[in-house]
C-alpha cells in the first residue's frame, strides 16, 4: 500500500516537474527566443525561408543597411545577432542575481549565406564582398533557376524559426505531411 501511494506521488509531481522548464526543456519552444540573423532578417524580406531572383538582385543594397558606421562594408559588430528580448520574470531574476551560473548558449554555426558571403572568411563583409554579394549568392543557386531553396540557402521560414525546427519541418528536411496535406506512416 506505502508503494502504491509513492509511485502514484511521483508520477502526479512529474509532469511538474517537466512543465516547469516550458515545453521542450530549456532552448526548447518553452525557451528563449533564439537569436536572428541579421543577414537572414535583411535579405530574406518576405520571411519564407528563400530568396527569390529579386531578393537576391538588392542583396547588395540590402546589406548595407546593417552598416551602422557608414564605411561600406560589415564588421563582425554589425553583422551580430540581435539579444532576444527579455520577458519581465528574466529582467527580475538577472537583477535578484538569479541565473547567474548559467552557461551561455553555443554560439549559432555560421550559415550559409555568410560562408557565400565571406569569402575571406575574416567574420566580416568587405567592400568588395558586398559588391559581389549578387555573384555569391548566385553560387548558391545548384539548380540554376535563378532563386535560392531553403536547402540551398540555409534559410528557414519565421514560422520554422518561431517553432524552432530545420528546414523542411524534421530532421535532414523530413518530418511534415507529404503533399496532399495527410501525414503518412511514421518512418522507422
Amino acid at each position: 500500500m506505502k508503494t502504491t501511494k509513492l509511485l502514484l506521488a511521483a508520477l502526479l509531481s512529474s509532469p511538474l516537474v517537466v512543465s516547469a522548464q516550458g515545453p521542450g526543456g530549456p532552448g526548447g519552444p518553452g525557451g528563449p527566443p533564439p537569436m536572428e540573423d541579421p543577414l537572414t532578417k535583411i535579405l530574406d524580406r518576405n520571411e519564407d525561408g528563400k530568396l527569390s531572383a529579386g531578393e537576391i538582385k538588392r542583396a547588395a543594397t540590402a546589406l548595407l543597411k546593417l552598416d551602422k558606421d557608414d564605411d561600406d562594408a560589415l564588421s563582425a559588430e554589425e553583422l551580430k545577432p540581435e539579444e532576444p528580448k527579455k520577458s519581465r520574470r528574466q529582467k527580475r531574476k538577472e537583477k535578484e542575481g538569479e541565473g547567474q551560473d548559467n552557461p551561455r548558449p553555443p554560439k549559432p554555426p555560421k550559415s550559409p549565406l555568410m560562408e557565400a558571403l565571406d569569402t575571406n572568411e575574416d567574420g566580416e563583409l568587405s567592400k568588395e564582398e558586398l559588391k559581389n554579394a549578387i555573384e555569391s549568392l548566385t553560387k548558391l543557386d545548384k539548380d540554376g533557376d535563378g532563386k535560392l531553396s531553403q536547402e540551398e540557402s540555409g534559410l528557414k521560414s519565421k514560422e520554422e524559426r518561431q517553432r524552432g525546427g530545420p528546414p523542411g519541418g524534421g530532421p535532414g528536411g523530413q518530418g511534415g505531411p507529404p503533399p496532399g496535406g495527410r501525414p503518412g506512416p511514421p518512418r522507422r
